[in-house]
């Protein structure tokens, strides 16, 4: 497949190759299966989602920066936390939410305008609105699932988000340790002498650190201020079903998202 084709391309290739093959082996050992039938795809991730797991050593390395939130836990725990966390989707709260998105993305608009003026778009009228889309998805969910106002579209400083984003920055070093977690697996990988072990600890725990006044200014406000906010964190903490240990972990799973 030629480099510069997006890399997703290489599965379209042998559904083309295949097409009346429902599963295709990608290797000898049976271990990577491409399902190339929509039916299928329904049953794994619809119909039948919790007969399938992620792949443990996958699973590990998530949990080093994500905690066991509703995109990494399974089974009961899954629908336990699932179950409280959808009264956050229903369809009359995400229709509250219309306001506040609109108002994101006209900021965004503004932004982007700016940009094309003085910023990074000047004299070519090029921007990489990938960066832009971040943001605002960032400072939507920071809203709707925290109750907290990031504005990253006006390039405000946050601890939290600084952290996440040294975290989550792909660089090759970076990279490499996720890719050998995720292919050896992470006990291993720390038992390496690599610097990248000790940043990573003072990634994930500088950010569970942070976590911590986050949750009580957020209880705070609920209890002694009457907060009527109705983002998912409220509303898990209003629930009374979760521990600190497992709001920290949903908070993380929510910035994440965004």
């Amino acid at each position: 497949m030629e480099k510069d084709r997006p890399s997703g391309d290489i599965f379209l290739d042998i559904t083309k190759k295949y097409p009346n093959e429902e599963l295709v082996n990608l290797n000898a050992f049976d271990l990577e299966v491409l399902v190339a039938k929509p039916q299928l795809l329904a049953d794994i991730l619809v119909h039948k989602a919790y007969d399938f797991i992620k792949p443990p050593k996958v699973s590990a390395f998530l949990r080093h920066v994500l905690g066991d939130g509703l995109i990494m836990i399974e089974g009961d725990q899954h629908k336990f936390l699932r179950k409280n966390t959808m009264p956050a989707f229903s369809f009359r709260h995400i229709k509250d939410l219309y306001p506040m998105m609109w108002d994101k993305s006209v900021l965004m608009s503004e932004a982007l305008q700016e940009a094309l003026v003085s910023g990074e778009g000047k004299g070519t009228g090029v921007v990489d609105l990938c960066n832009w889309t971040s943001r605002v998805t960032l400072d939507i969910i920071g809203v709707a699932g925290m109750g907290r106002e990031f504005n990253t579209l006006k390039k405000a400083e946050d601890p939290l988000l600084d952290i996440y984003e040294q975290l989550l920055e792909p660089d090759p070093e970076k990279l490499a340790f996720a890719g050998a977690s995720i292919g050896i697996g992470l006990d291993f990988v720390r038992l390496l002498p690599w610097r990248m072990n000790g940043v990573f600890k003072y990634l994930t725990s500088t950010l569970g650190r942070l976590c911590g006044p986050m949750l009580q200014e957020k209880k705070d406000a609920i209890v002694k201020a009457k907060d009527d906010h109705f983002d998912v964190l409220s509303l898990l903490i209003k629930s009374g079903n979760f521990s600190d240990e497992q709001l920290k972990d949903s908070l993380l799973t929510f910035l994440a998202a965004g």
